[in-house]
């Protein structure tokens, strides 16, 4: 661009920033070929309209000759007919530059402005300047000085090169009046350039002497929040800074950014880098000091941090010394952390806290934790040379996240790719691959290798996995070996309780052994743990969890995988009836997820069937229960294919076995007290248990072992076993710490009839298994009816699951003597609630099947049964949860009934019957909540808030006033209890609906308000998480509707 137009954007430089929108340019400049697409991209990039302004201008003085006129075309151009800067245009065209004015002044001097002539100086050299100038640290300097502000260091800092970076900093300058051309000399001179300094001014320099053996950052060094959190450190009153965090995250560079800075502040200083990865590095850094101090080496090394202190002293300059890998403490001493004017020193670490010497103290205070970059910093620093559209944001994304957003290992990442020209994703897959990963590992450090003086010494230092391997090696053998799990769970709040079942010790040694891993990995910054005690969660980095599994071989990993599965069978169960011991299951929910993940890659030789069908059943159940059942189906039917796989089934020889059977019988279909019943499913029940009883009668003893015997106990199961006066001991203090059964508790637990003898599991365990996996898998009907409603196929045979799960425990029972507890599970939380069915029935069959269901609720009220899950005591006789659950059915046997009723008489009749339903449902639910001695509640059934819903949705229905009173009352709790637990599931939605419609049928106040503001979450809910139930999403829109109306 001629300069005379360049002086032109200058002089109108604020007034356009503040006047003119991009988005009315950016489109004419791209179709006259001054911007390119990867322009408009940047410009449109900025936060705020005058960023985009003024980047925009920054732009314009490299685009050629052409840009100025094209600019201000742009600015004429109408829009909606509209010319909306032709003003600004005109006024930019008719602006004089610095040259034209000097031409039409009249009687003024000839003599040009000493600072005009320098700034054309400036103009003259720009080129030349800019090819060396080191903008980063010009740039702090100047902001120090208050000529640039932290908006226009960022517009530089997004320029591609440094040369251009420095080119648009010369071009800011002359912008911000005539003390920034005497800053800048001083800047200039300050980093000893004094050849620039002669070119702009010919002023001799400041003396520039310090003594320093600091390398500069590396050519990759991105400004990051840290950077931002160490600035503010050296900065600030302490003399030690304390920079601790995991290695790769950036520690050294920083502190050789703030050495460079430090240099620039004090031009003969003392900056000196002290390698403390050992004893013997810390006294020779010391001693190669002491000479490049000039002053004599003592040869008593104990004397060594004292002749320091005094050499030092004597010199009487600021000091910045920076003891790096630093992880003893005790290495310390006061002579070398003494305090002197404008001095500094920076302890790199990798530890959460240092040992320390009696005579050293480390305030709390001095301490930065450095995490390495955030994910949006982490892509911004990818984005730098990985540029769109052929590296989409998700997969920068997902690339910051495999390297938890270390700078050390995102470097040698984006080299790889930027010169291999591969995608983002694939580096992602070749860095799983043992193979792969070990050559991009070896490519990594050969690139990182160019940044450092002696390579071959410091491979931790430049090879993210070397030094992740180092810092994991640190750790304890039995430390390492509990961490080493981690690296097949997610990396997110780990349970840490469950790791202590890799110890093999008493439960006391257990817990050491835990506390012993926590320190140990804090400490060496190796992840985080919250919470105390058994509630204690640790979060890794996913960059240490790929480390370690690449650092072991395939046998290894499979032995460590079996290790971790047979925890995982301790301690993940479906039981979660109540919130406070479902919490575990919960918690442990991704990390089973992630473990399933792994195993199936091992399975090559069917070794993992049973611990993935079981952990599949878990995983798969509870994601029913958190209100995602569509992600259940996959993984229940995997599930069960790995049983059957196990036991050999093959459908083809099961159904011409029951064929056979079926003729013998002469009947497809019976009728019996219960209704319709297939005889099918009954015959397929039987050949399933037979097949599976006989492969169950196969496995290793160790299965009982490590999946039975040596099972978590849950505390409402220890409840049971103090209410029957059978609890074993020390039980309740293994149910505390969450430790699993002893041998000598089972055998003890045999002998009382509360658990199954080992030749009787050995019968029972897979026909168990299988009914246990047919119930959750067929469960899904009551949560996917929309999805079955067209698919009729589909449907049957999840209906056939369930009845397969019923009837294979009928045969459990009558083979080898043993109640299941799925046997009352699937009946009572299955065919009935199947008989509740509308699904085409004529109303006598509704009330024929709703009176049934009654009958058997009311048996099971009445009941005393008892009933084992794998092998242990789970019901025995009336308990509270179970006699609310049949009330709750009950309620809604009446319910049915009342629809059905023929007459007023009988309807109110069935009314007073489920009102009492309800009444004891509420009064059982009640009962379980416990509550601390300041009323907090501290443990209820886990689905509170459905049985508070079934009495809001009764009450409701009265249409009593004082009833629905009640009921929105009711509803409330509901909202209020899901609300409290954090997680969206079925129950929300319940009450939602209910405040909408209840609020909206009363009309009082701000009732319509209110509900109108509940049926707009409840559809943001359906939208978000449920956007496939378009029935309730229907209904949803229509009590909108009906408010709207009512409005």
């Amino acid at each position: 661009m001629d300069v005379h137009d360049r002086n032109k954007l200058r002089r109108n430089h604020r007034h356009l920033k503040r006047t003119i929108s991009t988005r009315y340019i950016t489109g004419y400049l791209y179709e006259k070929g001054t911007l390119t697409i990867d322009d408009v991209d940047r410009i449109n990039g900025q936060a705020t309209e005058e960023d985009k302004t003024e980047t925009l201008l920054f732009m314009l003085p490299r685009k050629g000759p052409a840009a100025f006129r094209n600019f201000c075309m742009a600015l004429k151009e109408k829009y909606d007919g509209v010319p909306l800067y032709k003003e600004v245009a005109d006024k930019l065209e008719s602006t004089l530059s610095s040259d034209e004015e000097k031409e039409g002044e009249q009687g003024t001097s000839s003599e040009i402005p000493e600072h005009v002539a320098r700034w054309d100086l400036l103009r003259k050299h720009r080129r030349d300047i800019a090819t060396c100038l080191d903008t980063a640290k010009t740039c702090w300097m100047l902001i120090d000085a208050d000529v640039l502000t932290e908006r226009e260091r960022n517009v530089i800092e997004r320029e591609d090169s440094p040369p251009e970076r420095a080119e648009t900093l010369l071009r800011i300058l002359p912008t911000k009046g005539p003390n920034a051309f005497h800053a800048f000399c001083k800047a200039l001179e300050e980093q000893e350039r004094h050849d620039l300094a002669a070119l702009l001014a010919g002023e001799p320099g400041r003396v520039y002497n310090p003594v320093t053996n600091v390398t500069k950052t590396v050519g990759h060094f991105f400004t990051s929040g840290d950077a931002g959190k160490v600035h503010d450190a050296m900065g600030g009153e302490r003399s030690l800074i304390v920079l601790s965090g995991i290695t790769g995250s950036g520690k050294t560079q920083l502190a050789l950014w703030q050495a460079q800075l430090f240099i620039d502040r004090f031009p003969t200083a003392v900056v000196w880098r002290i390698d403390g990865r050992d004893k013997h590095t810390f006294v020779t850094d010391k001693q190669n000091l002491l000479q490049a101090l000039k002053e004599k080496v003592p040869t008593d090394d104990s004397k060594v941090d004292a002749c320091v202190a005094k050499a030092l002293d004597s010199r009487g300059t600021p000091v910045l010394l920076i003891l790096d890998d630093l992880d003893d403490g005790l290495l310390l001493s006061p002579n070398i952390l003494k305090e002197r004017p404008d001095s500094k020193t920076l302890l790199i670490t990798h530890r959460k806290r240092l040992q320390q010497p009696a005579n050293v103290s480390i305030p709390d205070d001095s301490y930065t934790y450095i995490n390495g970059f955030a994910e949006e910093e982490a892509v911004d620093f990818l984005r730098l040379q990985l540029q769109q559209p052929q590296y989409p944001t998700d997969e920068l994304q997902r690339l910051a996240g495999k390297f938890s957003g270390l700078p050390l290992g995102l470097a040698a990442a984006r080299s790889y790719i930027r010169n291999s020209h591969t995608s983002a994703e694939n580096y992602l897959t070749l860095l799983e691959q043992r193979k792969t990963a070990s050559k991009i590992e070896e490519d990594a450090d050969k690139w990182m290798s160019q940044f450092y003086d002696k390579p071959e010494l410091l491979e931790t230092g430049r090879n993210l996995f070397a030094a992740l391997r180092l810092a994991v090696s640190k750790l304890e053998p039995q430390a390492k070996s509990m961490f080493q799990l981690t690296a097949y769970m997610d990396r997110m709040r780990i349970p840490i309780v469950v790791l202590k079942d890799d110890v093999k010790e008493s439960p006391a040694m257990r817990n050491l052994a835990l506390n012993s891993l926590v320190m140990q990995v804090e400490d060496l910054s190796l992840g985080t743990v919250s919470g105390i005690d058994n509630d204690r969660v640790l979060t890794v980095h996913e960059v240490t969890q790929l480390v370690m599994r690449l650092s072991i071989t395939e046998h290894q990993e499979k032995e460590c995988l079996k290790k971790l599965l047979d925890i995982l069978l301790k301690y993940f169960s479906k039981d979660n009836r109540y919130t406070k011991s479902g919490k575990l299951t919960e918690l442990l929910k991704p990390h089973v997820g992630k473990a399933l993940e792994y195993t199936k890659e091992h399975n090559d030789d069917g070794s993992f069937y049973l611990a993935l069908a079981r952990l599949s059943e878990v995983y798969g159940f509870m994601h029913t229960q958190d209100g995602m059942p569509g992600n259940a189906e996959e993984h229940l039917r995997a599930a069960k294919k790995y049983i059957e796989d196990l036991a050999g089934i093959n459908w083809r020889d099961v159904h011409l076995e029951v064929d056979q059977k079926l003729r013998e019988y002469g009947s497809f279909i019976s009728l019996d007290e219960q209704g319709r019943v297939e005889e099918k499913s009954m015959k397929e029940a039987e050949v399933l248990y037979w097949k599976l009883s006989a492969a169950s009668k196969r496995l290793p003893d160790e299965v009982f072992t490590s999946m039975i015997h040596s099972k978590v106990i849950q505390e409402h199961d220890l409840a049971l076993f103090h209410a029957l006066g059978k609890t074993p001991t020390d039980l309740a203090a293994s149910v505390r710490n969450k430790e699993p059964l002893t041998p000598e508790q089972y055998k003890k637990m045999v002998a009382d009839g509360i658990a199954i003898p080992t030749d009787r599991m050995k019968e029972v365990y897979l026909p168990e298994l299988y009914a246990s996996i047919s119930y959750s898998l067929g469960r899904c009907f009551f949560y996917l009816k929309e999805k079955y409603a067209e698919d009729l196929a589909g449907r049957d045979r999840l209906i056939r699951s369930i009845q397969h799960a019923y009837y294979v425990s009928v045969q459990i029972k009558k083979h080898a003597g043993v109640s299941v507890l799925h046997k009352y599970l699937a009946e009572a939380n299955a065919l009935l609630y199947l008989r509740l069915e509308e699904g085409g029935k004529t109303p006598e069959e509704q009330r024929r099947d709703a009176e049934h269901a009654r009958r058997k609720y009311s048996e099971f009220v009445e009941g005393r049964g008892e009933y084992f899950e794998f092998g242990v005591l789970k019901k025995s006789g009336q308990d509270k949860y179970s006699l609310m659950n049949c009330h709750r059915q009950l309620v809604k046997c009446f319910n049915k009934l009342i629809e059905l009723s023929d007459t007023q008489e009988e309807r109110l009749a069935y009314y007073e019957q489920a009102q009492t339903q309800c009444r004891k449902m509420t009064e059982y639910a009640e009962q379980q909540v416990l509550r601390d001695d300041y009323g907090k509640i501290v443990e209820r059934p886990e689905r509170l808030a459905d049985y508070y819903n079934t009495a809001g949705t009764f009450l409701a229905g009265d249409g009593d006033r004082k009833k629905l009173d009640e009921a929105i009352d009711w509803f409330h709790k509901a909202y209020e209890l899901e609300k409290e637990k954090e997680k969206e599931d079925y129950p929300l939605s319940g009450a939602l609906f209910g405040l909408a419609q209840g609020l909206a049928r009363r009309n009082e106040g701000d009732d319509l308000e209110n509900a109108e503001r509940y049926v707009r979450e409840l559809l943001e809910l359906y939208n978000r998480k449920w956007p496939g139930k378009k029935g309730d999403i229907e209904r949803a829109k229509k009590i909108e509707d009906d408010i709207n109306q009512l409005k």
